[in-house]
């Protein structure tokens, strides 16, 4: 059975009843509350023998250890502040070796705000279409050599796979080509953690990527807040370089609640991951074809099968309506635009949840499909880099305004914390469009 050191502590001193005169302030108890006051007895500090999560040594280190075991890496690192912390440490230790980065128009705002603090320049691939909406897109391996012939200096290659929408790439490939130019690949897989035990694993470790992020808590038994950094069996720099960069980034009090969970998470995958994503994937896979026989239209994305997409304008709806027609049927889904609603199954939904939703989309009207096509996202200009746009003096104005003006801000909606423009960028008409349909109307722009 695999160790659970952490945890293990975090009880072990709980029995003990030591008074607590070190912090947090709670001391394990709490004034009005007697739920926060039983979570609280296992709330810790970097006491004796609790280890230090950028020194570790001991349980923490322990623990870890395991984690890396089960991830295929040559290390991994724990994060109590989700994968961007993840990101700002790929980030920082690419920048060691050059100021730019090419990157997946895809990828999230934290990646562009690590860029900004760290004065890098990105040079975006804009991933090919695959809808009428211009919503869905995936990076290419032919996108990527063709990018690294054009910037041979890059410091490597960072991607995003799966996307918010449950799209993937050809991670063995595009490793390979990023290898053969000789550039780090970095993967921000926030989104598939639970894929290292998915029935047919495709993983960033297993597929040879250097560095990649698993946001634990989207999709496992975790915290929120709680992920992973694995570092692969070729990346160049070792665990305790990346120790040193994440710690640049990290609050000096990581939370002992998350790193427990992400303790206790490593049991759950070592003993019943297995099992229970196959029979997860069994069970999404059967209701999926139920809802494609009535013609509900569904996204096809095998891989990361956790995701439910639904394609709302299809099924004659808009995606936000749809939402809401879902909450008055007692189900808050995770994502929701004009097209697209997206569903987040787990292991660890209860039978009566399945059926209600089974049954919430199974009694969904249909009505004629909203036939529609966007227009291919056209790139902006980029008038300055956003480290440089982030420090000049700016106004706020309203959207039909900023067109023409350069952002002083990275424009983006969170969920799904993509960006519309980063901060430098010049502002087009399709951009005030995009920003506007996701319920924004000002902007910061440069005087």
């Amino acid at each position: 059975m695999m160790t659970t050191p952490i945890y293990d502590f975090l009880k072990k001193f709980q029995n003990q009843e030591m008074v607590r005169l070190f912090m947090p302030g709670h001391k394990g108890n709490h004034p009005f509350d007697p739920v926060f006051a039983r979570i609280s007895q296992y709330d810790l500090t970097e006491i004796q023998g609790a280890d230090a999560l950028f020194e570790a040594a001991g349980i923490i280190g322990e623990s870890e250890a395991n984690a890396s075991r089960i991830f295929h890496s040559k290390a991994t690192l724990y994060s109590t502040q989700g994968s961007t912390l993840g990101i700002q440490t790929m980030l920082s230790l690419l920048a060691s070796r050059g100021d730019t980065v090419i990157a997946g128009r895809n990828a999230h705002m934290a990646f562009c705000n690590a860029c900004t603090l760290l004065r890098m320049n990105i040079r975006w691939i804009l991933p090919e279409a695959s809808d009428p909406y211009g919503v869905r897109g995936t990076v290419t391996p032919e996108q990527v050599e063709q990018a690294l012939k054009a910037c041979p200096n890059a410091a490597g290659v960072y991607l995003t796979s799966p996307d918010y929408l449950g799209n993937t790439i050809d991670l063995k490939r595009i490793a390979a080509i990023c290898h053969r130019y000789g550039v780090p690949f970095c993967c921000d897989h926030a989104h598939g953690a639970y894929l290292i035990k998915s029935p047919e694993p495709v993983h960033p470790m297993l597929a040879g990527a250097d560095m990649c992020c698993d946001s634990a808590h989207k999709t496992l038994p975790v915290l929120t807040g709680g992920a992973y950094l694995h570092l692969g069996e070729n990346c160049p720099w070792e665990k305790e370089e990346a120790k040193e960069h994440m710690a640049m980034f990290s609050s000096t009090s990581p939370s002992y609640l998350i790193l427990a969970s992400l303790d206790l998470c490593n049991r759950y995958l070592e003993e019943r991951g297995k099992a229970e994503f196959r029979m997860l994937f069994c069970r999404v896979g059967a209701l999926k074809q139920k809802w494609r026989d009535k013609g509900i239209h569904l996204l096809d994305n095998p891989a990361d099968f956790s995701k439910l997409t639904l394609d709302a304008a299809a099924c004659g709806w808009d995606g936000e309506e749809l939402a809401e027609h879902l909450r008055k049927s007692g189900i808050e889904c995770e994502y929701a635009n004009s097209c697209y609603v997206v569903l987040m199954a787990s292991p660890f939904l209860s039978q009566t949840e399945w059926e209600l939703l089974e049954q919430a989309i199974m009694n969904l009207p249909l009505r004629p499909a909203k036939r529609w096509e966007a227009p291919a996202f056209v790139l902006p200009e980029q008038v300055m880099p956003a480290y440089e746009a982030v420090k000049q003096q700016w106004e706020r104005v309203p959207l039909e305004r900023a067109v023409g003006r350069v952002s002083a801000q990275t424009i983006a909606a969170c969920p799904p914390g993509v960006p519309v423009a980063v901060a430098g960028e010049r502002i087009h008409e399709q951009i005030k469009n995009i920003y506007k349909n996701s319920g924004n109307f000002t902007v910061k722009v440069i005087k």
